[in-house]
């Protein structure tokens, strides 16, 4: 019987295991020093010193500070995505408590995101000066939209939610709601989280109350 490579079994090669090891390692330099002292103030050479690589070895891995942080932030973005996929598989019997349990996965993100210049960076298409951002962001939007849509979608099938209704055109306004609130609270330094949830969430409370039978 012919001996199979290690190649040939789907093995990593002790240089892919390298490769794989020294981008966790910039990644993880990356995330600590963003999430520390901001993504504006934070520079590749800063990363590839915490990193104990050449910035040149952080450019040929991710090509851009922009490109680095969308690998930091996709796991978080995969974790809130999942989140809500639990929620769509076990809806609130209430669709305004529904909707706004949904959104408030969102809203929240992750403890890392508590630095607003971070959220400003990826948080909506258009608003960052890296290409790869603006993609990242634009799924991002894509996918939240989805879930919503598939929500309201339940709730119109459980006859909670007027048969006439477009949930594609109401999963846009809820998002847009969501979205314009989110964006003001973190361009203005002085904004109030709480108020931002508590605008929110009446607005998005009178959306969904005008969608039901």
């Amino acid at each position: 019987m012919a001996e199979v490579s290690k190649a040939e079994a789907g093995v990593p090669s002790l240089r892919q295991r390298q490769r794989a090891r020294r981008r966790a390692e910039i990644i993880a330099a990356g995330k600590a020093l963003i999430f520390d002292q901001g993504y504006a103030a934070t520079s590749m050479e800063a990363i590839a010193e915490r990193a104990e690589v050449g910035v040149a070895t952080v450019y040929n891995y991710f090509g851009s500070k922009g490109g680095l942080f969308a690998d930091i932030l996709r796991p978080d973005f995969d974790v809130l995505y999942r989140r809500g996929g639990d929620l769509l598989a076990e809806p609130p019997e209430n669709p305004v408590t529904g909707v706004i349990a949904l959104i408030e996965i969102y809203r929240k993100l992750q403890k890392n995101w508590e630095r607003k210049d971070a959220l400003l960076a990826v948080i909506g298409p258009g608003l960052s000066a890296e290409p790869v951002l603006d993609e990242l962001a634009a799924y991002a939007e894509t996918k939240v939209k989805a879930q919503i849509e598939s929500l309201i979608s339940f709730y119109q099938q459980e006859n909670i939610v007027r048969p006439l209704i477009n949930v594609t055109d109401a999963a846009t306004i809820i998002f847009f709601i969501f979205n314009q609130h989110f964006i003001e609270y973190i361009t203005h330094a002085d904004a109030s989280y709480d108020k931002m949830k508590q605008e929110m969430d009446r607005q998005i409370s009178f959306i969904v109350s005008a969608l039901l039978n």
